[in-house]
């Protein structure tokens, strides 16, 4: 068997996940590898390290941890209770905005027309008067010698 497949035996017999079938069989590729037997002996002084830097968390403390969790469940039952303030007074403002644009927009559109309605009623005007004005009869004009200066219309 290769050395990797050892190692990885020897690995997941420190975890816990080595089936005991192959247990014997593990043993006795360890009896006969000097590397893999290095090996094992670090992960033993490790295990053995981890094991004995372990200290037992006080009975107490479990209690706290569980009413903390509860207190804080408790205060979250609000309607916006994950949703921070801030959040829901900016939404609020981009909806009111929104409609209000919304709003001012038809409003100015409605403007807008009146505002084109206007100007071409003027247009007609304009060209109804330049009508009238072209078809006004010419005008005749004579002068005397006393500098007088005498209009008289043609009608």
């Amino acid at each position: 068997m290769s050395e990797n497949k050892l190692f990885e035996m020897i690995n997941l017999y420190f975890d816990g996940e080595l089936e005991k079938s192959k247990e014997v069989d593990f043993f006795n590729m360890l009896a006969s590898d000097q590397t893999a037997r290095d090996y094992f002996k670090q992960l033993s002084v490790i295990r053995n390290a981890v094991d004995n830097s372990i200290e037992d968390f006080p009975a107490e403390l479990e209690e706290r941890i569980l009413r903390s969790v509860g207190s804080k469940a408790a205060t979250k039952a609000g309607v916006f209770s994950n949703i921070k303030i801030f959040s829901v007074i900016s939404y609020a403002a981009a909806l009111i905005l929104l409609f209000l644009s919304g709003y001012l927009f038809i409003k100015v559109s409605n403007y807008q027309e009146r505002v084109d309605n206007l100007s071409e009623q003027m247009m007609m005007q304009t060209k109804t008067i330049q009508m009238l004005y072209n078809s006004l009869p010419g005008v005749e004009v004579r002068s005397t010698i006393d500098n007088a200066i005498i209009i008289k219309p043609n009608i």
